[in-house]
């Protein structure tokens, strides 16, 4: 994901720290429609450019934040919600498939249960699964399977 995102990150910094004027840099962040209706359209050259150079500093904050969740990789295998950010385990038997309300027990113990509507057939026998915190809920990324559904664990 960051490797698709990382050529637009360089070029946004290209244009706010380089050559590039802070209306161009502006515009590669945020459309015209969205810059009018939060006032950029009055802001000054050097404002912009602040705006502009704030953005980019939160999208790497952002970045640094989801690589280091992404390295936790420790599960919880205690009672209750899970301590770490991301849970890596597998489903303790065959995965039929996202049917809408699936109950999936996993190899360290925990059960969940889909709590995104998302109908999809894929049968797989013991997949490696990640669930990680997504907002106030869970989602669980399945092996072979492309969308990542929302979960809560029951037990």
């Amino acid at each position: 994901m960051f490797g698709k995102i990382r050529p637009f990150l360089i070029a946004i910094s290209f244009a706010i720290f380089g050559t590039a004027s802070a209306q161009t840099a502006l515009d590669q962040l945020v459309s015209a429609n969205r810059q009018k209706q939060l006032g950029f359209d009055k802001l000054s050259a050097q404002q912009r450019a602040d705006v502009a150079k704030l953005l980019l500093e939160a999208y790497q904050i952002g970045e640094q934040a989801g690589k280091k969740a992404a390295q936790i990789t420790k599960p919880s295998g205690a009672a209750g919600a899970p301590t770490s950010s991301v849970i890596e385990t597998q489903i303790d038997g065959q995965f039929d498939g996202w049917e809408g309300e699936t109950i999936i027990k996993t190899m360290n113990g925990q059960i969940w249960q889909q709590s995104e509507y998302h109908y999809h057939y894929h049968y797989a026998f013991m997949p490696k699964v990640l669930i990680y915190r997504s907002g106030v809920g869970y989602k669980m990324k399945v092996e072979g399977v492309e969308k990542a559904v929302g979960v809560e664990r029951i037990r």
